[in-house]
């Protein structure tokens, strides 16, 4: 799997592990919450430039 977000290959090659043995139902559903969330993380739209400098300067 080629995808600019290592995190997300991942979740998708552990997802497609999973299928291929769908009695195994808690793996593949965990397979399916961790490629869910790579997508959402990578999917995200960055904070713009002040929100991110703000956020530097008050941690």
């Amino acid at each position: 799997m080629r995808c600019s977000d290592p995190a997300v290959a991942a979740a998708t090659e552990q997802l497609l592990n999973a299928c291929g043995d769908v009695e195994n139902t808690a793996c593949l559903e965990a397979a399916m919450e961790a490629f869910g969330q790579a997508v959402r993380a990578a999917t995200a739209p960055r904070p713009p430039w002040w929100a991110r400098r703000r956020a530097v300067r008050a941690g």
